[in-house]
């Protein structure tokens, strides 16, 4: 019992530790219209509206609704309350977004009040604007903003798709300034002319990179284990380049069972027919003084520069027992027949 109160105890308070590391209050996110505590709406109130949707996860939340009304100016999302920061940390700031109808307009994602990785002020600072790759699809918008006293200048932040998980685009980071207490994040649509147009807006973040923030993967929150997963491109694992592979894995595996599918027509039972050509002994013999491994088998070199191919080399090995077989059969019928020979001789001889 005290074990299960001790785990439901760390359990809440990761839980807590999440919600605590983002900055951004969204205690009044909830279905409605208009501006609500910590969010200022951009473009007209009738173009802003939060209602109960499917979000990135396939779960019921509340989203952010921009809804153009064909003015081409600010046609939904918001600029959230200033957040006191530490100018000399990096923080992150990200946000999912999903646009649906047309590629017309821009979608943004902005901090405010910062400088360029080289050093140059920005005061109306956008990691990202644009179009997203894919129309009804949801993608998590990731940027970042660097202590102000942090000499990189690689950007570090993208645009992740939804469902594979990949980062499909590098984005812009930015710079603090020296000594400046706050910022602010901000996601709209903007210039967009078609009003049959939507874009949605689902749980904008703000957080200190310290190593308690949540990881890019926890945020995607791919379903890997699913049945129903579905990963379009190549897949690597602990490797950037899979190569002609759909998955590669560059380290160990373990399984409980690994299938490998094949065909009636390659599996090699076709060495049983009797129109089977069953090389001589003496020709396998030959080959392997000639070669050093038998017919078929690959050799150690190619084994080496080129790994096992799993299913191919039961195939090989399956076959090579299977001739074994037939060469013992062989072998027991000619030893019976020379047997059968010998006992007549010696009848003959004790005739004699």
């Amino acid at each position: 019992m005290c074990k299960k109160i001790l785990f439901l105890a760390l359990f809440l308070c990761a839980i807590n530790n999440l919600k605590a590391q983002n900055l951004v209050n969204l205690s009044g996110w909830v279905a409605g219209s208009g501006p609500i505590t910590g969010f200022e709406t951009i473009g007209d109130l009738s173009e802003n509206e939060r209602e109960w949707g499917i979000g990135p996860q396939g779960t019921q939340v509340v989203l952010w609704k921009g809804m153009p009304s064909g003015n081409k100016n600010g046609d939904g999302g918001f600029d959230s309350d200033f957040y006191n920061i530490d100018h000399q940390k990096m923080y992150r700031f990200s946000i999912w977004l999903k646009k649906t109808n047309s590629h017309d307009g821009n979608s943004y994602l902005g901090c405010g009040h910062v400088n360029h990785l080289s050093g140059e002020p920005n005061s109306n600072a956008y990691f990202w604007l644009g179009d997203l790759p894919e129309l009804n699809k949801w993608y998590l918008i990731v940027g970042y903003v660097h202590g102000s006293n942090d000499p990189s200048t690689e950007s570090f932040g993208g645009i992740y798709d939804g469902v594979t998980g990949q980062k499909v685009k590098t984005i812009t980071d930015y710079k603090f300034r020296l000594n400046y207490p706050a910022t602010v994040i901000r996601s709209y649509l903007f210039d967009d002319p078609n009003p049959n147009d939507r874009q949605y807006f689902y749980g904008p973040r703000m957080e200190e990179v310290n190593g308690n923030e949540p990881t890019i993967a926890s945020l995607l929150n791919i379903k890997t284990n699913q049945a129903d997963a579905y990963f379009p491109g190549k897949v690597g694992i602990k490797t950037k380049t899979p190569g002609e592979y759909d998955l590669a894995v560059n380290g160990k595996i373990r399984s409980h069972e690994i299938k490998v599918e094949s065909t009636a027509s390659t599996w090699p039972d076709y060495v049983f027919k009797k129109e089977y050509d069953l090389q001589q002994l003496d020709a396998v013999e030959a080959f392997i003084a000639r070669n050093g491994h038998l017919p078929e088998v690959p050799k150690a070199k190619d084994i080496e520069a080129n790994g096992v191919e799993l299913g191919e080399m039961n195939k090989i090995l399956l076959k090579k027992i299977e001739e074994l077989t037939l060469y013992i059969i062989q072998e027991k019928k000619s030893n019976a027949d020379q047997l059968h020979e010998l006992k007549k001789e010696i009848e003959d001889l004790k005739k004699k």
